[in-house]
């Protein structure tokens, strides 16, 4: 039984794998050529990162409900009849959600170069391309998340391929061209590149349905239950991570460029729970046995949390090798050592949360999620890092504040996992 099921779990995540190593290859080859040619340019990127999240941000939980729905669709079929209306509600909320997004994330980001004048023009000139090109980076992950409901994660592979591949080579150039702002507009570019495949394959592979039956009743509720408090949860962390940066700008601006360039490597940790994450959704969502829904969790949390310790292991041996290549700078390289010595920690924990979280998203509760988060940032992680960001007070206290904040939201998550998969095991019995 373990053996089948961990044949079907591979069978779906090495494409996702391999998509999302080449996602953090791409947002790893930007940080590093902008590091190599200007601190500056690196610390707008880092003021910047939270409001691109936030532009993003949506298309996270409408991927997550997108694969959710598609996947039951897929096991039990009961929404044949209605997946193109499905579809036109999907991409009637992308426009909305991506365009409502970009606005608030304009306005937030004026205040957020507050005493740094001289770097605001640079800083919009950089998100342009992202405010005004958000729905079509909500579309690509729409589409790789419906496509991955399905059960087909090569094709989402294929797309972020088209897409890394076209922004590094755009990127460059542009960068090469017009300096900073060239990255985000051939990240924009990419992600259109990539829209165009994908818009076409999904289209193949949609039934062949009479196409103007309504939506099934019920179906937009379940939809926004597991889709609005995941987005909220992906919003709260930009908003607290936005005034994180101000604090730790205020104390030391060296902190801050460490973030940068420490925050594009952190994802090659957990990598592999994050492309678990749609896998796990996509078998939980199809699984019908409410007893195996446990056993299933446990192992898929084995196999996103034992490569992140096995990674952080490697990284914490190797750091002064790692950022001595990462950065010529060797007070920034140093600074990077300090904030690895602690953060390493952290990636494990982020890695089960992560997996624990899409098993709840699955099974229809997005709530945990957003609670999770709140918690973490906004009643742990920011209070101490103001505390720890006073004159006087250790350097490497805001790394000290991420640390023990995402080790209360595992222990949230945990909890909550625990409670709901206890119930449905005491269902089936």
């Amino acid at each position: 039984m373990k053996n089948s099921i961990d044949r079907e779990i591979w069978r779906l995540l090495w494409p996702v794998l391999l998509l999302t190593l080449a996602q953090k290859l791409g947002s790893a080859f930007e940080g590093i050529l902008v590091s190599v040619n200007s601190s500056q340019e690196l610390a707008v990127m880092g003021i910047c990162g939270p409001y691109i999240t936030i532009i993003t941000t949506v298309s996270y939980g409408l991927g997550i409900a997108a694969n959710a729905a598609t996947g039951r669709a897929y096991a039990d079929r009961s929404w044949e009849a209605s997946h193109k209306a499905c579809v036109r509600a999907f991409l009637l909320l992308t426009l909305i959600s991506g365009l409502t997004m970009s606005l608030l994330a304009g306005a937030l980001l004026y205040p957020a170069f507050a005493g740094l004048s001289n770097m605001r023009s640079l800083g919009y000139l950089y998100m342009l391309p992202y405010l005004i090109g958000s729905p079509a980076l909500l579309l690509y992950s729409l589409l790789v998340s419906c496509t991955r409901g399905l059960g087909d994660t090569k094709s989402g592979m294929y797309m972020t391929f088209i897409s890394v591949s076209a922004q590094s080579i755009v990127s460059y150039m542009c960068y090469n061209a017009f300096d900073l702002p060239g990255i985000g507009w051939g990240t924009l570019i990419s992600r259109l590149a990539a829209c165009v495949y994908g818009a076409k394959r999904f289209k193949a592979m949609l039934p062949d349905t009479a196409g103007d039956a309504p939506l099934p009743k019920g179906a937009l509720n379940g939809f926004a239950a597991i889709a609005l408090p995941v987005s909220l949860s992906k919003a709260v962390s930009p908003t607290g991570n936005a005034l994180i940066n101000s604090l730790m700008l205020s104390f030391s601006p060296l902190l801050l460029s460490v973030k940068g360039l420490g925050g594009r490597l952190e994802p090659f940790f957990y990598l592999p729970a994050m492309a678990m994450c749609s896998v796990t959704v996509t078998v939980i969502s199809r699984e019908r046995d409410k007893a195996a829904i446990g056993p299933l969790c446990r192992r898929l949390c084995l196999w996103s949390t034992l490569p992140a310790v096995c990674l952080t292991a490697a990284a914490g041996f190797f750091s002064g090798g790692i950022w001595g290549l990462l950065t010529p700078d060797p007070e920034l390289a140093e600074a990077g050592m300090a904030y690895w010595s602690i953060c390493l920690c952290a990636y494990p924990m982020i890695a089960m949360e992560m997996t624990l979280t899409s098993v709840l998203q699955a099974l229809g509760s997005g709530f945990p999620t957003l609670a999770a988060t709140v918690i973490r940032v906004w009643a742990v992680q920011v209070p101490l890092t103001y505390l720890l960001t006073r004159p006087g007070m250790w350097q490497s206290g805001p790394w000290l504040a991420y640390l023990i904040s995402n080790a209360a939201s595992l222990a949230i998550c945990g909890i909550y996992a625990y409670s709901h998969i206890k119930k449905l095991s005491t269902e089936a019995i």
